[in-house]
């Protein structure tokens, strides 16, 4: 016959409770006496009692003890239920921590943790745990009470009550309140600074027999100021748990004050003092505009910053603003000064002008800043906050607007097209209104370089006069304008293109590219050259011409032809009177404009903007003009 293996009670326990985890509660009481003897006024008597969790048993709370008696007169049983401040025995494990704190929990997972009984001591007064048996029996000897904390071990007590009496009648002492503070680190030290939420247990100490009309927990903060109104309550024994940051950082006096039935008062003799200390930042918010509200024109912005629980100063006395559009760009940034409004009160006040060209209607994002010193705080910190506004500032809608070359290539619409010294941009812009302006410009990112590249502080910017509605193209020769002042450096940028009407409404559209003048040139392709013809039907001579780029392209290749009318727009080349695009040319293939029989007479010309969508190289082929005349 096999046998098996003996287990241990640890083990065994550990096996009840499920896996690793302590089994369940068995705890054991002593008391430091047996015999309890009472009068009415005499209700500073104690008793302490030894709390004893069983190694491996499951921590166990103690709230309230059964006092059982025989009735001397009835000779019935009498059962009686008090509650007693609640407290925890931690459960039977034992490790290094123990040894600093006697209510310390112990993680059975730790290294170092074992199985070993834990003890806690508490003093109860008299009055507290046998003031029903004195109400009971006034006058008693020798009585047998049986006290029962939970479900722990049953008590023998032997209780007598003797009566004190003055002027024939039975008197009775005046409420006697007690304060304890809960908090583990407070038992421990009660100088440890107290954060978050402070657990006191109040009993009013009323004589037995006596009822209790209100017991009070009145607290004094740091300031001076008095609460006697938060916590309250009607009960002989009650735990308030008290929200720390709600008072100021410092010294949090407290003082227990009860009401009995018959309106006479009792306080605690000694003040218990808790130092708090919470570190807690001011508030800060933007209270002009409103969060979500709807402005135009002269905005002004409003930044308040209240004091909570902690003192501080402010590093350098002034708030940092930002005003974000709705791509997460910071369109403008401002420092202003913060001044003290009234004790626990600052204020910074600025504006923003919603009319400027840089804000077109929309969305926005105001964000506020500032860096604080909080008193005992060993560095700053930094408050911020942020709110969104709509500004309504433009009537009309704003300018329909597209870049049309270059283009994303690569077929994942994420690589970046390259400008070099040959390049140009071609955008539309369309407006019921007057177009007034199409603007250009590179930003460089810091964020998103190039190794070795260092970020131009003068941003590239490029305006085109329009000056007329409906649908508008235009052309900006960037390969002729980046070498000028300021230098566009070869590199990673964002490319934004702004158009704005008559109404100061604004739209842009945005394009990361790279600059990269080494990479001259389009495979296959030389001189936009131009080809003229006569007819003997036409009264011009040249009666039109033919513009084509040399050679054949080698990759696939997008193409936008620009027609240019001295009879309709002009020839100036940032100008086209009309467009063509060709989205997808194949490799192999000739760049021609046709034959282009002349209408009138005038100047002509056809130029290419052409990119290489394996390369994404973009450059201009321009056209040269031809002068049509009567002929003589």
């Amino acid at each position: 016959m096999k046998k098996l293996a003996l287990l241990s009670l640890p083990l065994l326990l550990a096996a009840c409770g499920g896996g690793s985890a302590p089994g369940a509660s068995v705890v054991t009481v002593t008391a430091d006496k047996t015999t309890v003897t009472m009068t009415p006024t005499d209700t500073g008597g104690t008793t302490t009692f030894t709390f004893t969790n069983k190694a491996g048993s499951r921590e166990a709370t103690i709230n309230s003890a059964t006092l059982t008696w025989t009735d001397p007169t009835t000779k019935a049983a009498t059962t009686q239920t008090v509650n007693v401040a609640a407290f925890t025995l931690p459960a039977g494990l034992t490790c290094a921590a123990v040894a600093a704190n006697p209510s310390a929990s112990c993680n059975f997972n730790d290294a170092g943790t074992t199985y070993g009984d834990r003890t806690l001591t508490r003093t109860i007064t008299n009055s507290e745990l046998f003031g029903k048996v004195l109400a009971a029996n006034p006058s008693v000897t020798g009585l047998p009470v049986t006290v029962q904390f939970n479900n722990a071990n049953a008590l023998p007590f032997t209780f007598t009550s003797v009566a004190a009496s003055e002027g024939g009648g039975v008197v009775t002492a005046p409420p006697k309140p007690a304060i304890i503070v809960n908090n583990s680190s407070y038992q421990t030290n009660p100088s440890t600074p107290i954060s978050n939420t402070l657990s006191v247990t109040v009993s009013a100490g009323a004589a037995a027999g006596v009822g209790l009309k209100q017991l009070i927990l009145e607290v004094t903060d740091a300031k001076g100021i008095v609460d006697t109104t938060t916590y309250s309550s009607t009960q002989e024994t009650v735990t308030f748990n008290i929200d720390t940051t709600k008072y100021p950082d410092g010294a949090l006096k407290l003082r227990a004050i009860a009401i009995d039935a018959l309106d006479r008062r009792g306080e605690t003799a000694n003040i218990t003092t808790v130092n708090v200390a919470n570190q807690v930042s001011p508030s800060i918010r933007l209270t002009n505009p409103v969060n979500g509200g709807e402005v135009t024109g002269i905005t002004p912005i409003v930044v308040q910053f209240q004091q909570n629980n902690t003192p501080f100063t402010f590093v350098d006395g002034k708030t940092t603003i930002e005003v974000v559009d709705s791509g997460d760009r910071i369109i403008t940034v401002q420092q202003a000064d913060i001044v003290k409004v009234n004790d626990g009160l600052w204020e910074a006040r600025s504006q923003i002008d919603l009319n400027s060209p840089q804000y077109i209607n929309g969305t926005y994002t105001l964000r506020a800043k500032a860096n604080v010193q909080l008193s005992g705080a060993t560095s700053a910190s930094t408050v911020m906050t942020a709110s969104t506004f709509v500004n309504k500032s433009r009537v009309d809608e704003a300018p329909a607007l597209n870049i049309l070359m270059p283009a994303y290539y690569g077929g994942s619409n994420t690589l970046r097209p390259v400008l070099t010294r040959k390049s140009a941009v071609v955008v539309q812009a369309s407006d019921s209104n007057n177009v007034r302006q199409i603007n250009l410009r590179f930003v460089c990112n810091p964020a998103e370089v190039l190794p070795g590249q260092n970020c131009n502080t003068n941003v590239y910017s490029y305006n085109i006069p329009v000056n007329k509605a409906g649908i508008q193209y235009r052309l900006f020769n960037t390969g002729v304008l980046m070498d000028g002042e300021p230098y566009l450096p070869d590199g990673y940028y964002t490319m934004r293109a702004t158009a704005t009407d008559d109404t100061n409404f604004s739209s842009f559209r945005e394009m990361k590219v790279e600059v990269n003048r080494a990479k001259n040139g389009i495979a296959g392709l030389g001189y936009n050259r131009a080809t003229t013809f006569e007819l003997a039907a036409s009264k011009l001579t040249p009666a039109g011409a033919q513009w084509q780029i040399d050679g054949e392209t080698v990759n696939e290749t997008r193409i936008i032809e620009l027609f240019y009318n001295s009879n309709a727009d002009g020839i100036a080349r940032e100008i086209p009177s009309a467009i063509g695009i060709d989205t997808s040319r194949a490799g192999g293939s000739a760049i021609t404009s046709g034959r282009v029989v002349f209408p009138a007479a005038g100047t002509y010309a056809t130029s290419f903007v052409v990119q290489d969508m394996t390369t994404g190289v973009v450059e201009f082929y321009d056209g040269a003009n031809i002068i049509a005349t009567p002929k003589p």
